[in-house]
């Protein structure tokens, strides 16, 4: 198993251990977070001890021995590098602080939800150029506390937001470090922060004092986070029934479910509009911060929210991030998901707020020179990606005139290119009839079906459902994207009963593809292996193919049957000697990255290396007919073992 596998393994242990024995779980806590300080101190007293005992041999000897003199301020220095990593250096959050004179009404709102939930004084209010809000605590003395608590508030969420919506966010930050939260869950948060960052120092100093320490931290960091993990996410959830108390379930309903609207607006819509910009302009505008404010204002398209919140209720809550995902955190605060897709709440989730943004409800003016200096910030951080955009338009504008002159017919590969090029460089709409000649040359290519498809239902053309339906007979990998441009089509259309058979069908192909993933992460030798049942065509493509791997020593494949779902074929492969860099060895991680992007199978496929998962490795081996290539010089070696 990988770190990390060990990792999920452990926090699923402990979600079960804390819903049965929520007592004991919190004393494990206790205890784990106790071990790091305990061996800490130990390596400093013990330093120390050494040092004392040395001078005092000398004092008692009534010899001076200056040799032994310079030996012990070896161990006084190495205890003194101990101290300075668990002296935790948080830097104060970037931001421009804000008082009475300019967010009076911010500060009450400060004031308030502090007294209500008995949370701690905030000494800084900052305001950002960040879509987030948040609390900071630093101690002014390393690990030890005297807590200086820093609230940072960004003027993009504050644009986005009504003022009922953020009194929600706030309500959750202060949920965190609330008296109400209890004041170990706050110690721990603070522990799991504490710990990241003597982490961090450890590996980018790495002073020749990290080898008394480094090793412990390497196995206690991910062993705390672990622990902690699970009281870290049930805290998350605990906010969020803070937020409900002080701001209301429908109102935290929908700011949790605007803020990811939101979010998508950025990633779908307000980035690629801004740098479309950069196809004529060789240098970034003069505002960028502005006009991603003013975008962040901007109403939502009916169509374009259903398809977000449709897209967000289904990610599954994973183990990247503490944060539940946007399904579990509604049913966390007993709102019923169902009702998101209700007129009402659509019709106020889409329009911009009838009560005024946030921004304007809560700050009296903005602190001078903020928005041009993020301006001229934001500017510095993209002129290198705006220059590169240029430049790749401009490429792209003169192979397309290559393509437009010349002579003789163009290939199919060749007229795809094209039609690529011209929805990139021109309007989409201008690479409809390109689309159209491919299809007729060649009617099963994949991308002109899904491209053309997509592009007549968007005129609400109906002829387009023909073409998407070809590309999921096609490759059956675009159902759940095809199932829902469908949907969405149906519904704008006003025909609810097809489009609810295509949601169905989309939900279908999802919870096939999470049982999928499910046995793509978790391989085990009891799983349900049967021989592959490629044909001796693709046999012989596939063989020849591995063959080219540079790196490869031998490739098996079989099937994990999954119950409810299409079998998942698993590709073990073992690593053979390369060289890289001037360097021989099995470089693994590269062949396996190979592997994916050079094999084209057509078919859901896990690669897995034998030499890392060696106790797969009888399980596999042992499958009839598993063995698909073997390289030459491996044949003897396998033979002898």
């Amino acid at each position: 198993m990988t770190d990390q596998e060990k990792t999920i393994s452990r926090i699923k242990r402990l979600e079960d251990f804390a819903r049965t024995q929520p007592a004991s779980y919190r004393l494990r806590v206790a205890l784990v977070a106790a071990l790091g300080y305990s061996y800490l101190l130990t390596i400093v007293i013990v330093l120390v001890g050494i040092v004392v005992v040395g001078v005092w041999g000398m004092f008692a000897g009534n010899t001076f021995q200056p040799l032994l003199l310079k030996f012990l301020w070896i161990p006084l220095v190495l205890a003194g590098l101990v101290m300075r990593s668990m002296w935790v250096s948080i830097p104060i959050p970037d931001g421009k602080e804000l008082s009475e004179d300019n967010a009076q009404p911010l500060l009450a709102l400060i004031s308030e939800l502090r007294e209500a939930l008995n949370g701690p004084s905030v000494h800084h209010v900052l305001l950002s150029d960040e879509f987030n809000a948040g609390i900071v605590q630093i101690p002014r003395f390393g690990m030890f506390g005297w807590l200086q608590n820093y609230l940072i508030v960004g003027l993009p969420l504050l644009q986005a937001l009504s003022p009922q919506e953020f009194r929600a966010v706030l309500a959750h930050e202060f949920g965190h470090l609330s008296g109400r939260h209890g004041k170990f869950s706050g110690w721990i948060y603070r522990q799991r922060e504490s710990w990241i960052q003597i982490l961090t120092r450890v590996h980018q100093e790495r002073h020749y004092a990290s080898f008394i320490f480094e090793w412990f931290l390497k196995w206690y960091a991910p062993y705390f986070n672990a622990y902690s993990f699970v009281l870290a996410r049930a805290q998350e959830y605990e906010a969020d029934s803070f937020a409900v108390d002080l701001a209301g379930k429908e109102v935290t309903a929908r700011m949790l479910v605007r803020m990811e609207l939101k979010q998508w607006t950025l990633r779908e819509d307000l980035w690629r509009d801004f740098y479309r910009q950069a196809d004529d302009q060789q240098n970034p505008p003069v505002d960028p911060f502005q006009q991603m404010l003013a975008g962040y204002g901007q109403p939502i398209s009916r169509a374009k929210a259903e398809r977000w919140i449709s897209r967000s209720l289904r990610i599954k809550t994973g183990y990247d991030d503490t944060h539940p995902a946007l399904a579990e955190r509604l049913a966390g605060i007993g709102f019923d998901s169902t009702l998101l897709t209700s007129t009402q709440m659509i019709e106020t989730l889409v329009r911009t707020n009838g009560e005024g943004n946030a921004a304007a409800y809560y700050l009296k003016d903005v602190p001078d020179d903020f928005v041009q200096s993020f301006d001229r910030l934001w500017r510095e951080q993209i002129v290198e990606t705006w220059r590169a955009r240029h430049e790749y338009i401009k490429q792209a504008r003169v192979r397309l005139n290559e393509l437009e002159e010349k002579l003789g017919p163009l290939s199919v590969d060749e007229q795809w290119e094209r039609a690529g090029l011209v929805s990139e460089t021109k309007e989409v709409a201008d690479a409809l009839p390109l689309i159209r000649g491919v299809l007729s040359q060649n009617p099963k290519h994949l991308g002109a079906n899904l491209a053309l498809g997509a592009m007549l239902i968007e005129q609400q053309d109906i002829d387009g459902l023909q073409y998407l339906e070809k590309a999921m007979q096609l490759d059956q990998s675009t159902t759940g994207e095809v199932c829902e441009l469908i949907y969405e089509f149906y519904r704008e259309q006003g025909r609810q009963p097809e489009a609810e058979s295509y949601r169905a069908r989309a939900e279908k192909y999802y919870e096939q593809l999470a049982r999928l993933h499910e046995g793509a992460t978790n391989l085990s030798v009891h799983d349900h292996f049967e021989p592959h049942d490629l044909d001796d065509v693709t046999l012989k493509t596939m063989q020849a193919d591995l063959a080219k791997i540079r790196g490869l020593a031998g490739a098996y494949l079989v099937r994990k049957m999954i119950d409810g779902a299409e079998p998942l074929y698993i590709l073990a492969v073992l690593a053979g000697f390369s060289w890289k860099e001037g360097q021989s060895g099995k470089f693994i991680p590269e062949l396996i990255d190979e592997l994916a992007s050079d094999l084209h199978f057509g078919k859901p496929v896990v690669f897995v290396s034998l030499d890392v998962k060696q106790y797969l490795t009888n399980t596999i081996t042992g499958i009839p007919n598993s063995q698909l290539y073997m390289r030459d010089s491996e044949v003897g070696a396998e033979h002898r073992h």
